[in-house]
């Protein structure tokens, strides 16, 4: 699909506030400090986003709403139980709203050779913003009791991933189209 195409499934303008044109290797500091700011302060419009909710038993559900060359939005649905691989973003920037529900969220670091180091734990709740640097290492998962969705913004587009063995800290390549890779 065409980025022209892709843009008619969502406009950006519906969250309130407009995308920043970046540069390929994606957003300043101060570009990214706009966009958490305006993306802390988005209201939901249900009757807009409502209509690309969907679920899926066996794995959580991507749904890319919008692309151009500096960003991509998905909406992730979850329901309970779902959770992603452990990954990282490649080289795109990212920034998530948690739409409903509550999402937890481990993070992790990759020494060299080495197995997985755990750093953190944390509950995002709705309305939350969290950020999704070079860095970030993690693993998202809904372990509530009522379905979840989330809201994700990067810059650039993903190009790839990482997924990562946490026993033994390998890293694999991940092409975007399927990158849908889920743990139950």
């Amino acid at each position: 699909m065409t980025d022209t195409a892709l843009a008619s499934i969502f406009c950006p303008a519906t969250l309130g506030w407009p995308l920043p044109d970046c540069e390929p290797d994606g957003p300043t500091a101060d570009q990214q400090r706009a966009v958490l700011g305006a993306l802390r302060h988005t209201r939901i419009d249900w009757a807009v986003m409502g209509r690309h909710l969907a679920f899926e038993a066996d794995c959580y559900l991507r749904r890319r709403l919008f692309l151009n060359r500096s960003w991509e939005i998905l909406m992730l649905c979850w329901l309970p139980g779902q959770k992603t691989a452990i990954h990282d973003h490649g080289a795109s920037w990212g920034s998530t709203l948690v739409m409903m529900g509550d999402l937890t969220e481990r993070t992790y670091r990759a020494p060299e050779g080495q197995p997985l180091e755990f750093k953190t734990e944390g509950v995002l709740t709705t309305g939350q913003v969290t950020v999704e640097s070079r860095e970030t290492i993690h693993e998202v998962s809904n372990q509530g009791v009522v379905p979840a969705v989330s809201l994700h913004l990067y810059s650039p587009p993903l190009r790839f991933l990482h997924s990562y063995d946490e026993s033994t800290g390998a890293k694999r390549y991940v092409e975007p189209a399927e990158s849908r890779f889920c743990t139950r």
